[in-house]
């Protein structure tokens, strides 16, 4: 086991307490599941950042320029103008 003192604040500290309360008043157990929530979510962020990569920010560049070469886009400017603004 491993002790640490911290300070935070007064919201911080109602909203622990009232998370302690679902571990029967167990502050230590609440911030470990708190901290291994956050490993597990970045964790999770990078993969899906790691899997998806530059294929999916090209394919949806490439399906957006196509578009507007294509005609079934307009530019902010250009539908102002349509539409009289």
């Amino acid at each position: 086991m491993v002790r640490r003192e911290i300070e935070i604040d007064e919201e911080t500290g109602r909203l622990l307490a009232e998370l302690a309360a679902e571990y029967q008043g167990d502050l230590g157990k609440a911030v470990a599941d708190l901290v291994l929530a956050h490993e597990g979510l970045e964790g999770f962020a990078e993969r899906s950042e790691a899997s998806s990569g530059d294929g999916m920010v090209r394919q949806l560049r490439d399906r957006a320029e196509a578009d507007f070469r294509e005609g079934r886009a307009v530019s902010w400017h250009e539908l102002k103008a349509r539409s009289g603004l």
